[in-house]
C-alpha cells in the first residue's frame, strides 16, 4: 500500500496562489458575451432600408439584416398593390392612409417579432434614397416618432453608405432597384447631389417588358401520362398565370444579359442569333399544372430596354445616365469618378449586368457626339479592384448603415421633442429643419457641390 506524500505548507499556498490567480484572471460570462449582449443594448442602432417593395431592418454591427420583410397590399379592402409608393405620387392616384397604416404595420412587425427590441430606446438610422418622394419621408418620419416613439432619426444618403462599403470615399454609384436607377457621383464622401441623375429604367421596366415577351412568346405545355413533352399541347400564357410574385420569380432564376452592344435589328434576326437556351418552368399550385416553356430569346431580351432607353417616350438608358452624370461634375472630377464605378440594388445582380453596361459605355463614348468630350477616360469599376466583392449589391446599401450606426457617425439627425413634421430635403439649399437636426450635412454637400 503506497502513502501519499504530505503536501508542505509551501505548496498549498502556491496551489491557493494558483488557484486564486487562474479564477480571477477568467473572464465573466459578461465579458464572454459581450458582443452577443451589446447587440441587444441601447447603444446599438436600428438601421432601416426602405425601399418601394420591401423593407431591410436590422442592428448596426452587424453583417446582414436580421429580415427582408415585403409590403404588403391591403388585406382589408379592394385595394391591392406591390409597391409602398411611386415616383409621382400625385399622378398615381394611390391612397397616402393605405400606404401609412402598411408601413406602419410593417415596421411594428419588424421592431416586435424580429428585432425584439423597445424602439423608445433605440435611435434609427434610414437609409435615404435622393428620389424618395418628400411625402413618404415626412409618413415614415410620423409613424417612427409618433407610432413607435424612437428618440432620434438620422438621414443618411443610401448612395454614401453603399460606397463605403469599399473602403473608398470617391466613386459614381449606380443604385438600380426596382422603381428607377439613380446615378450619384461622391467625391471625398460628399454627395454631389446637383449632378444626380435618374431614368425610371430599372426592376419594374424589365418586370413589364418580360411579362409582354412571355404573352407573346412563351407557351404552356400540359403534359400526362404516356405523352412526351414534344407531342404536348402548347397554349397561349393566360394573364393569371403571370402574377407578381411568379415574374419576379423567373427574373431571379430564368433571364440574363448576353454580352455585346445592343443593334437595331428585326426580331426575327435576333431570334436565329440568340445563343441562350430554352428552360422548362415548372408551374406549381396552379389547377392542371404543366410547364412554362421559356424561349432563350425571351430570357436574353428582357433587360435589353435598360441599355437602350426607350425613344417613344424620351426615356433615356442607364448607360446615357452615367454619362450625363459625368458631363454635369467639374472636369477635374470625370476620370477619378469615370474609373470607380458601383453597381447597387437587386437588379445589378442579373448575370452578365455589370459586363454589358460597361460594352454599352464605351460603345456610347466612340459613336455618340454628345460624349466626345469624355474621350479618354478610363471606365471600370471599383470591385473589380477586390474593394468591398464581398457584399452583395442588393444589401450593400443596409450594410453601408449598419457601419455608420456602429461609428456613431450621424448625418441630419431629428430628436423627437423638436420634430414639427418637416424632414430635411436636399432639394432645397435652407432646409427648414436645419434648426430642428444636429447636422446639416446635407445642406452642406449640396453647397460643396456647387461651389
Amino acid at each position: 500500500m503506497t502513502t501519499r506524500p504530505p503536501v508542505s505548507s509551501t505548496t498549498n499556498s502556491r496551489l491557493g496562489s494558483f488557484s486564486s490567480w487562474h479564477l480571477s484572471s477568467l473572464p465573466s460570462s459578461s465579458t464572454l458575451l459581450s458582443r452577443r449582449t451589446s447587440i441587444y443594448s441601447n447603444e446599438d442602432r436600428v438601421v432601416l432600408d426602405i425601399g418601394s417593395r420591401n423593407l431591410k431592418v436590422g442592428f448596426s454591427g452587424e453583417p446582414r439584416p436580421r429580415k427582408i420583410l415585403a409590403f404588403e397590399g391591403q388585406r382589408h379592402t379592394n385595394v391591392c398593390w406591390d409597391d409602398l409608393y411611386d415616383l409621382d405620387w400625385m399622378r398615381s392616384g394611390r391612397d397616402i392612409t393605405g400606404a401609412e397604416t402598411t408601413l406602419c404595420e410593417t415596421l411594428q412587425e419588424a421592431f416586435f417579432r424580429y428585432l425584439l427590441t423597445d424602439p423608445k430606446q433605440r435611435t434609427v438610422v434610414l437609409c435615404e434614397t435622393p428620389m424618395m418622394p418628400i411625402r413618404i419621408k415626412e409618413m415614415i418620419a410620423k409613424i417612427l416618432f409618433h407610432r413607435l416613439q424612437v428618440p432620434a432619426l438620422c438621414f443618411v444618403p443610401s448612395h454614401l453608405l453603399a460606397l463605403l462599403t469599399t473602403g473608398e470615399s470617391t466613386g459614381l454609384v449606380i443604385d438600380c432597384g426596382h422603381l428607377e436607377t439613380t446615378v450619384l457621383p461622391i467625391y471625398f464622401a460628399r454627395p454631389l447631389m446637383t449632378s444626380v441623375q435618374m431614368t425610371p429604367l430599372a426592376g419594374r421596366a424589365v418586370t413589364e417588358t418580360l411579362r409582354d415577351l412571355l404573352k407573346s412568346h412563351a407557351r404552356i405545355i400540359q403534359t400526362s401520362a404516356g405523352v412526351p413533352t414534344s407531342a404536348a399541347p402548347r397554349l397561349t400564357v393566360p394573364d393569371h398565370i403571370l402574377s407578381s410574385d411568379r415574374l419576379e420569380d423567373i427574373k431571379s432564376r430564368c433571364i440574363l444579359i448576353p454580352h455585346g452592344v445592343t443593334n437595331v435589328s428585326s426580331s426575327d434576326q435576333e431570334e436565329q442569333h440568340c445563343r441562350s437556351s430554352d428552360i422548362y418552368y415548372r408551374l406549381e399550385n396552379d389547377i392542371g399544372g404543366g410547364t412554362l416553356w421559356i424561349p432563350g430569346y425571351v430570357r436574353e431580351k428582357a433587360c435589353t430596354i435598360l441599355f437602350t432607353g426607350d425613344p417613344v417616350e424620351e426615356i433615356r438608358s442607364i448607360g446615357e445616365c452615367i454619362l450625363d452624370c459625368l458631363l454635369k461634375v467639374p472636369t477635374d472630377l470625370r476620370k477619378p469618378l469615370g474609373s470607380s464605378l458601383l453597381m447597387v440594388g437587386g437588379t445589378t445582380m442579373i448575370p452578365g449586368y455589370q459586363a454589358r453596361l460597361l460594352q454599352e459605355l464605351n460603345h456610347l463614348l466612340d459613336h455618340v457626339t454628345k460624349y466626345k468630350r469624355l474621350a479618354g477616360i478610363e471606365l471600370g469599376c471599383i470591385t473589380d479592384r477586390g474593394a468591398g466583392r464581398v457584399f452583395t449589391p442588393s444589401c450593400r446599401t443596409w450594410i453601408g448603415g449598419s457601419l455608420v450606426g456602429t461609428l456613431k457617425m450621424a448625418g441630419a439627425t431629428i430628436q423627437r421633442e423638436k420634430f414639427d413634421g418637416s424632414v430635411p430635403d436636399w432639394t432645397m439649399v435652407h432646409s427648414p429643419t436645419s434648426t430642428n437636426t444636429t447636422s446639416s450635412s446635407t445642406s452642406t454637400s449640396t453647397s460643396n457641390a456647387n461651389s
